[in-house]
């Protein structure tokens, strides 16, 4: 089995799943969690006492087969005040868990948090496009997402065990593949860990085990600890691919 460390920017799609019985592209009944109860904030005043007039911040969250929202993560914000409103309002939220085939499964989602002075706090999907103008990190009280080839050394592992090929397929001759996207955050946490395209699902279940298992050292750019996002790829080779 072999693995390749590279970065992507943005997501994949609005939702990826921890774990799909099939791969993303093939699922063709599959529901994304719905919010049904939200909280929004009111548009801070000491912003615009700064001339600060709008924003936004994108959150990831976690939601279980109950529709718990077990994580949040602050991917990006155009300031930090926007970031910390929209963590404190979101945990408020109430969800409706995700479904595939019918049946209620974990996810994570994106959720977008648009401040304006004028229009107030409102979260809606808003296009990639237009989220790059909220994350633009033009100013260093801003967070946005990095490439590893913007770091000042690289994205440096501290653990990092390989998947083992399942105990089920190893009198088989079946090759496999996973790919699992996650965040390594500013102390070098893997965050929100998702599965977006596998061969079988059990080598979906080998690959994001171990990588939620990976630590890294906290990535660096210009000399302050940023957060990247990782596309993993794992190719696990059947019995007469192995030594």
């Amino acid at each position: 089995m072999n693995a390749r460390v590279f970065l992507k920017r943005g997501l994949v799609g609005l939702v990826a799943l921890p774990l799909l019985s099939l791969a993303i592209h093939a699922v063709e009944s599959f529901e994304s969690a719905k919010v049904l109860e939200t909280a929004l904030p009111e548009y801070p005043v000491r912003l615009a006492y700064e001339g600060i007039y709008s924003g936004g911040a994108r959150l990831i969250v976690s939601v279980d087969e109950s529709g718990k929202m077990t994580d949040v993560f602050t991917e990006s914000y155009s300031h930090s005040e926007f970031g910390r409103l929209a963590e404190r309002y979101i945990k408020r939220w109430t969800f409706q868990p995700a479904k595939l085939n019918g049946e209620p499964i974990a996810s994570i989602k994106p959720i977008d948090f648009h401040f304006d002075d004028k229009r107030g706090v409102y979260s809606i999907g808003a296009p990639e496009a237009l989220s790059a103008l909220f994350y633009s990190g033009d100013n260093l009280d801003s967070k946005k997402v990095y490439s590893a080839n913007d770091l000042d050394d690289g994205l440096q592992p501290i653990e990092m065990p390989q998947p083992l090929y399942p105990e089920d397929f190893k009198q088989s001759d079946m090759d496999g593949h996973a790919t699992i996207m996650f965040y390594v955050d500013e102390k070098g946490s893997v965050r929100m860990p998702h599965a977006t395209d596998y061969s079988e699902a059990i080598f979906g279940e080998s690959a994001l085990f171990t990588v939620k298992q990976w630590q890294f050292k906290p990535p660096v750019m210009k000399g302050k600890a940023v957060c990247v996002l990782v596309k993993q790829r794992f190719n696990f080779k059947g019995s007469s691919g192995r030594s």
